[in-house]
């Protein structure tokens, strides 16, 4: 059976990038993983420039 959790994932760099690290995140303790799905995208804007990339990402791995 799945369980699923939901992490944000950020980056200086790419939307994929943030799902990268959130995914790589929850790899640290949940060996298991079996898919992802990305239920939110936004970022973060200073001064006109996009700063920071985020994502809501549902993990789902097997206990």
């Amino acid at each position: 059976m799945f369980q699923m959790i939901e992490v944000i994932g950020i980056s200086p760099v790419s939307l994929s990038e943030a799902v990268k690290n959130a995914v790589s995140d929850v790899a640290k303790t949940k060996k298991d993983i079996h898919f992802f799905e990305v239920t939110e995208q936004r970022g973060c804007v200073r001064e006109g420039k996009i700063k920071e990339f985020q994502v809501k990402v549902k993990v789902a791995f097997v206990e």
